[in-house]
């Protein structure tokens, strides 16, 4: 459940590192999780009421804390059900995501995991994904209607509406083969 605390709610999460899943509530303000992310007066991501899964074995539950703590550098990804728990709301950053530019499929690879879905590219022409990389805001690149697939088990997988990956965990980073001119 969503509840709000001044000009910050607590929104749902699932954050995955190179061999965890940990499922809770962070608590974020007007930007989202991604200007969280992104923040440079902390090296930390808080999580509330946190259930941890080993990501081979995402039904056992490993361990419960009411409060966890992560340093953002070790978060592969996080998945969200609702792409407005994502990004700012109501400013011009927000309204570009949602109505300018073109979704291009992408596929990229993180520590065991594969994830497929959409990046939106407004400039003309398609996109390169070095530049894509580049010309994104922030340390974590945006993926829109996203699947997540564990590498050594693809029958495991994770989608959401938005996927927040972080761009120095990214090993492998490629645009679907029907983008090029």
């Amino acid at each position: 459940m969503v509840g709000k605390f001044g000009s910050r709610q607590l929104i749902n999460i699932d954050l995955f590192t190179d061999a965890y899943r940990v499922t809770g509530r962070t608590l974020v303000g007007v930007g989202g999780i991604h200007s969280e992310l992104n923040n440079p007066n902390s090296d930390f991501l808080e999580l509330q009421d946190a259930y941890i899964s080993r990501i081979h074995q995402p039904g056992e539950i490993v361990a419960h804390h009411a409060i966890a703590a992560f340093r953002k550098e070790n978060i592969n990804f996080i998945v969200l059900q609702d792409r407005r728990d994502g990004i700012p709301v109501g400013t011009q950053h927000s309204q570009s995501i949602y109505t300018r530019g073109r979704p291009f499929p992408v596929f990229l690879t993180v520590p065991s995991f594969e994830i497929k879905g959409n990046v939106i590219h407004e400039g003309g022409g398609a996109p390169a994904p070095s530049t894509t990389l580049v010309q994104s805001m922030g340390k974590f690149q945006l993926v829109f209607e996203a699947e997540a697939s564990a590498s050594l088990f693809p029958d495991i997988s994770y989608s959401g509406d938005l996927i927040l990956i972080h761009k120095e965990r990214i090993g492998i980073f490629c645009f679907d083969k029907n983008t090029s001119n």
